[in-house]
């Protein structure tokens, strides 16, 4: 049994490697969903998800229009890989950020 990185209470979900192991994610993919998750619930800021994307970049990264392509194409790949374990990376409205959906709430801006 694991803790819920949102309310804090036991639950039956996963830990984080557990849900990269299962769900096979690499890449970004597993960059964006660990940034996601260490904001427990919260939303997480565009600049900290990328900074988490190209942490090993040693010129920061790509362009700002680049990382947003890569972020989006990498969003709609690991969202398909999520969601046969109920798990979802949500907008958290424009310009709000990113949070974790677990449980099939895909919530407000998805």
């Amino acid at each position: 049994m694991t803790v819920c990185p949102c309310c804090k209470q036991p639950a039956a979900f996963p830990s984080l490697d557990d849900v990269i192991a299962a769900c096979r994610l690499n890449g970004f993919e597993a960059k964006i969903f660990s940034a996601v998750w260490a904001g427990q619930g919260m939303s997480v800021q565009t600049e900290k998800i990328f900074d988490a994307m190209y942490q090993d970049d040693i010129n920061g990264g790509p362009s700002p229009n680049s990382m947003y392509a890569a972020f989006n194409k990498s969003l709609r790949r690991l969202n398909s890989q999520l969601s046969g374990a109920g798990i979802a990376i949500v907008s958290n409205r424009y310009r709000k950020g990113y949070r974790l959906s677990l449980g099939g709430n895909r919530g407000q801006g998805s």
